[in-house]
């Protein structure tokens, strides 16, 4: 009876750890899907300054009395 019990023991450890595993997958991915959103934001705001810069009359002339 105990060899049944002990492999009993052993599947519901396995199980259990590869829901553990799965969960920290699962943490994981959503962690990096949210770095990525937060990576596409700074691009958009530096895309944002590169173009403000751009415009005309900017950054054209230097003031070298101040």
């Amino acid at each position: 009876m105990s060899s049944i019990d002990s492999s009993i023991t052993g599947l519901l450890a396995a199980q259990q750890a590869s829901l553990s595993s799965n969960i920290s997958i699962t943490v994981a991915a959503k962690q990096l899907d949210a770095y990525r959103q937060q990576g596409d934001a700074v691009v958009s705001l530096l895309e944002g300054s590169v173009q403000l810069s751009k415009e005309a009359g900017k950054g054209g002339r230097i003031d070298s009395v101040a």
